[in-house]
Formats: structure tokens, C-alpha cells, sequence
């Protein structure tokens, strides 16, 4: 009896240890149907997602599409100019401006509108320089990546690569709009130098011109945060062998990218100081052309 149960007991374990062997293989091999055609595919499309912010990144819009509307704004400006500068020169002639004071100010102004009006007919030109010296400067610090180094090589972290995959396209999405702002630039240019010289819009207009020149240069320092990344990689990199940390570290030089506008303001903020200490000192030296003590002696018969 005794050798009837112990066969009875051998024969149940092991038929349970079979049933969990092949439960267990079952599960593994629903994970691998499921979990592994998931990793492929968040990998190919985080692959090709940092592929396109490579291509964005050095790429920039042909501005010829934006020239027509371009010469319809500078058109329309400098005829609000022929308007302005006819009612200040009739003020002018009427003897409403004398005085020390009335005279400093007109100097600055009509010295102003005459810079401010070469800018504008200039300004396609400048934007377009502008444009092909952030170019160059990317150019110089620009290194080609291997994105597949920062890639988690194991379906282990298909959490970490869905994360990634988010933040690069918010990376793109931060790219096209950068694109697509260089093109509107181009109209917005003349018009930000218009409404910087108006004293009454001068804030609007320096707020255009800084956001425009921000915008241009996001590029620049884009390239050069990858650039400064993939070189602390390249330090300090090789002491690591773990996938996971390559992936953190593309999430957070992916990050980083997404920061740069804020940086790209300040500079443009900082060099748009410099260039109204510039501008203030050139209009100060233009020469009145007609001197006012002829216009207060009329006033006054």
C-alpha cells in the first residue's frame, strides 16, 4: 500500500513539474510573439525618427519661395515712410518743433527713418546673410553621429525606447517649426526693422527682430549641444557596456535639444543690445541737412 501511494505521489509530481515546464514555455513563447515584434517596431521607428532629426537639423528652406512677399512688404513700408517723413517735414515747416530739445529729437528720428529705410530695402539681403553664416558656423562644429549607439540593443527596455522615441519627437516637432518660422522671417524681417525705428512701436519691433534672429540661430546651437554630447560620449562612454545607460544618455542629450530656443534667445537678445548701442551711435552722428534756426525764424514772422 505504502509503495502504491509513493508511486501515485511520484507520478503527480511529475506530471506537475511537466504542466509548469510547458506553461512556462507557452508563456515565453507568447511574450516573444508579442513583446519582440513590439520592440522591432518602436526600434525601427525610433531609428528613423533620429534619422530625420539628422536630416532637419542640417537642412534649411530655400528663401527664394518667400521673395514675393517679401518685395510686396518692403513696397508697402517704404511707402508709409514717404508718409511719415512728408507729415514730419510739413510739422517741421510749420514751426511746431523749435527749441534745443525738439531739435535733438527730430535729428535722431529723421537720422533713424534714413538707416531704417536702407534696412528695409536691404533686409533680404541681410537675412539671407545671416542666414548662410549660421550655415557656416554649424558647419564648422557639425559631426555625423552613430545613432544606433544611443539605442537600447535589448527588448528588455522597450519602456525606455517608447520614452525616447517621445521626446525625439518632440524634437522634430520643435525642428519643423523652426523651418518653417525661417521661412515666415523673411517677411517678418522688414517689417520688425519698421516698427524698431517708431518710436511709439519700438518694443514690438525689437521683439521681432530678436525672436527672428533667435529662431535663425537655433540651428547653430542645436549642432552644437549634439556636438559637445556626442564628444562628453566619446569620454567618458566607453567606460560604460550597458545599453541602458547609451539610451539615458540620448533621452538626455534629446532633452538638451529641446532647451536650446531658450539659449538661442539670450544670444539673440545679447547681440540685439549690442547692435542698439550701434545703431543709437550712427544716428546720432548723421548731419541735419537743413539747420532749424531757419524754420523758427519763419515761425515766428
Amino acid at each position: 500500500m505504502r509503495k502504491l501511494v509513493l508511486a501515485v505521489l511520484s507520478i503527480a509530481f511529475a506530471t506537475s513539474t511537466a504542466s509548469a515546464d510547458l506553461i512556462g514555455d507557452l508563456g515565453k513563447t507568447l511574450v516573444e510573439a508579442v513583446y519582440t515584434p513590439a520592440y522591432n517596431a518602436v526600434y525601427a521607428l525610433l531609428t528613423a525618427f533620429m534619422q530625420l532629426v539628422l536630416d532637419i537639423l542640417v537642412w534649411n528652406p530655400p528663401l527664394d519661395s518667400a521673395y514675393d512677399a517679401w518685395s510686396i512688404v518692403r513696397t508697402v513700408i517704404t511707402s508709409m515712410y514717404l508718409v511719415v517723413l512728408t507729415y514730419a517735414g510739413l510739422k517741421l515747416m510749420a514751426g511746431t518743433m523749435v527749441g534745443e530739445n525738439e531739435r535733438s529729437t527730430l535729428k535722431k528720428w529723421v537720422g533713424g527713418s534714413i538707416l531704417s529705410l536702407l534696412l528695409v530695402n536691404m533686409s533680404y539681403v541681410l537675412y539671407e546673410s545671416v542666414i548662410q553664416l549660421n550655415v557656416g558656423l554649424s558647419a564648422l562644429v557639425y559631426k555625423q553621429p552613430n545613432i544606433q549607439g544611443f539605442i537600447a540593443a535589448s527588448a528588455a527596455f522597450i519602456i525606455l525606447l517608447s520614452l525616447q522615441t517621445s521626446i525625439v519627437m518632440l524634437v522634430i516637432l520643435l525642428l519643423i517649426v523652426r523651418t518653417l518660422l525661417v521661412l515666415v522671417g523673411v517677411v517678418l524681417f522688414p517689417i520688425g526693422i519698421f516698427l524698431y525705428y517708431l518710436p511709439p512701436t519700438r518694443r514690438f519691433g525689437k521683439l521681432i527682430i530678436t525672436v527672428i534672429f533667435a529662431n535663425i540661430f537655433i540651428q547653430f546651437f542645436e549642432v552644437l549641444c549634439l556636438r559637445v554630447c556626442l564628444d562628453m560620449f566619446g569620454a567618458i562612454g566607453g567606460s560604460f557596456t550597458s545599453s541602458v545607460f547609451n539610451t539615458m544618455f540620448g533621452m538626455a542629450m534629446m532633452l538638451l535639444m529641446l532647451f536650446v530656443p531658450l539659449v538661442s534667445y539670450g544670444f539673440a537678445t545679447l547681440t540685439g543690445m549690442i547692435l542698439q548701442k550701434a545703431t543709437e551711435v550712427v544716428t546720432n552722428v548723421v548731419p541735419m541737412p537743413v539747420h532749424l534756426d531757419t524754420f523758427r525764424t519763419r515761425g515766428k514772422q
